[in-house]
Formats: structure tokens, sequence, C-alpha cells
């Protein structure tokens, strides 16, 4: 058999697949989520109201303590008793360049105040501030720190997610990062900021902060995570203060909510990839990894891209790798999976925002999610 018998013409044949799945990515939004609430202008000022109510068990008892508790913090309150609809909530409303935000609440027996997701007793009057604080900085949805989605509401960030949908297509191979960034199809309304830390880390790299892989026809999202995760970043959307997004840049040390590179299929696998699925003949001998992957990348019209990030971190130099693999009638999907496992390596498909499947090789370190 000739050693680079992996370059005969692909017979295909449909086989069924078991459906990709995965635990670490939260799904995308389904398309017709997409959606543009209305804009409205941002508010200059926020007012605080808490509603609470109080039952005939003598929690009204405690009502004069929380009033004078709460004046010096700027908030109106008000105590009532329940009526069948009422139910605690926090919500909030703009008029004009003001923003008013509702809190409502409880009050029992015991004098303790609670709201969704927070409660408070008389003694906890610097926690009950800190929150105070809060949603006068955030408003109703409060700080995005450590909420699903960063923070933000489905409706912001479906119309974020739908922004970076237009696919990249210029050419940015050996840019530097910050060159690079300015000719992807980013959203002028969520501008790129990057954190004093990835700043740091891009200078510390010097000429090695790059980009090195072809991200062409991704999305802008996906792209730009492609291109931050070979120089050891990635990027999130940031909520701030002023009721504004921006999607912020930072060290992936030192943060674990990125964005994703790469979503679970959307669709199936025949349909997202065929010719990576399909069974042909397979053999292989001692040939470069690199060079294997740059083929089946060719042949399958699927891209293979690297988790540079993961891998260097790993110490695996995959231009030293050979793989091999005996002849059998296979799919370049599984025949890369079997391959690669003796290598500390791992093969996992993905899709960007838009549904375009590539593979993702990278290490496989416990923990990791694969599509299989």
């Amino acid at each position: 058999m000739i050693r680079y018998c992996w370059l005969v013409t692909i017979l295909m044949l449909s086989f069924s697949a078991q459906l990709a799945h995965c635990q670490s990515r939260p799904l995308p939004p389904k398309r017709n989520e997409l959606v543009d609430p209305a804009d409205s202008s941002k508010p200059r000022s926020t007012i605080i109201e808490l509603r609470l109510f109080a039952n005939t068990d003598g929690g009204g008892l405690h009502s004069q303590q929380w009033s004078k508790l709460l004046e010096p913090m700027d908030v109106s309150i008000q105590i009532q008793r329940p009526t069948v609809n009422d139910k605690p909530e926090v919500r909030e409303r703009i008029v004009g360049t003001i923003r008013y935000v509702t809190a409502i609440g409880t009050l029992d027996r015991s004098g303790r105040i609670s709201f969704p997701g927070h409660s408070f007793e008389l003694a906890d009057g610097p926690k009950l501030r800190e929150w105070i604080d809060e949603l006068k900085t955030y408003g109703a949805q409060g700080t995005p720190n450590g909420q699903p989605n960063w923070g933000l509401s489905k409706d912001q960030f479906n119309l974020l997610y739908s922004s970076l949908l237009k696919p990249a297509e210029a050419e940015t191979i050996d840019l530097p990062i910050t060159e690079a960034v300015t000719k992807l199809p980013l959203p002028a309304k969520f501008p790129i900021k990057f954190s004093q830390a990835a700043t740091a880390q891009l200078r510390l790299l010097g000429s090695k902060s790059t980009v090195r892989q072809d991200v062409r026809g991704f999305t802008a999202a996906t792209a730009l995570a492609i291109m931050l995760n070979d120089c050891s970043l990635g990027f999130r959307p940031n909520r701030t203060p002023a009721d504004g997004l921006e999607l912020l840049v930072e060290p992936q040390e030192l943060r674990k909510d990125l964005w994703p590179v790469g979503w679970p299929l959307q669709k199936q696998r025949l349909k997202a990839a065929p010719k990576l699925f399909a069974m042909t003949p397979i053999e292989l001998d001692q040939v470069p990894l690199t060079d294997l992957l740059s083929t089946v990348e060719e042949l399958t019209e699927t891209p293979v891209l690297i988790d540079n990030y993961e891998i260097e971190k790993a110490k695996i130099d995959l231009s030293k790798i050979d793989v091999s693999f005996k002849r059998a009638s296979t799919s370049w999907s599984v025949a890369l999976k079997t391959m690669v496992i003796p290598k500390k390596l791992s093969r996992e498909i993905w899709q960007d925002e838009a549904g375009r499947a590539f593979v993702w090789i990278t290490t496989n370190r416990p923990g990791r999610a694969v599509a299989e």
C-alpha cells in the first residue's frame, strides 16, 4: 500500500450518525429568536422603589424600623397587605431620562425582608446598601458578574448574537491582533475593548501576537474568538454602568466565562458536514499530523482549526506528531478521533453562530466536552 494512500478519491456512502452532544457550551439561540428590540434612550438617573407585602401576623410591626434604615439610602418604601395577584419581583421602567426600578418583596413576622434572590435582616444594613447601589448602577437585571449569558436579558443577548453573524472576509493571517480585529465585521454599537491585562499580555507576546489561522468565512464572533484564542485571550460581552454593552478582551487565565469558540451542532451531522461523516476507505502509515489535517480539510470541505491555547499550554508540539491508521472503511471524523486520542488530543465538532460546521483539534484534558 502506498504510504500516502489517504489521498485517494473519496467514495461517499451515507451512514447513520448520532447527534452531536456536549455539556460545556450553551445552545445558540434559534434564528427566529434573533430579534432587535426597540431602542430606548439611556436613563440619566435611577430611582429605587421598594414595595413590601406584610400579612397581619406581626410583620407590619417592623415597618418603622425598615423605613428608618432605608431613609439614608435615598429609596422610597411602601408597606401594604398583599393581594391575590401580587408576587415578589424586580422590574424597571424608563420615563424620559429617568429609570424607575421597583423591587417587590415580603416582610415576615421576624422582620426579614425578601426579594427574588435576596433577603435581609435589620442587621444587614451594609449588605442591603450594596444591593441598592447595584440596582442603581445596573437596573433590575443587577450586576452581570456570575450571571448566565453574561447578565444579559434574552433580548439583549439575541440582539448581540445576531449582530455578530456577518462573515469575516478580509485576509488577516500574520497581522497583529489589534490590527486584525479592525478588519472583522464587528458591530459599531458594541465596541471592542482590550483590558489592561490583555494589553499587557500582547506586549509580552511581542511579535507572536499575530493571527495564525485563516478565519475567512466564519462569523465575526467565531473569527474573533479564534484569533484571540491563539494569543491566550478571549472576549465576553460586558455591560457597562451606563447601560451600554462592549466586547471586552481578557486573558483566558483570568476569565472562564469567555465567548465560546463554536457551539453545538444544530443540524444532523450528515447535513452539517456530509463529506466529513461519509464512509470511505482510509489507511495511513506514519503521516505528519499537520499535513493530514490540511488534507482532511481539503477532502471533506470542512474547516479544521487548532486550539493553540490549550495545546501549547499542554506543551504538545503538533509538528512532531505522526499518525497511522489501519486500513478500514470509516469516516474521516471517526478516523481523526481514533488517531489523535493516543497523542493526548481530541477531535471536536462545532458550528459557528451561522451554522457553519468545523473540526476543532484540542487537548483531551479531563472535563472537556466532546461532540461525538
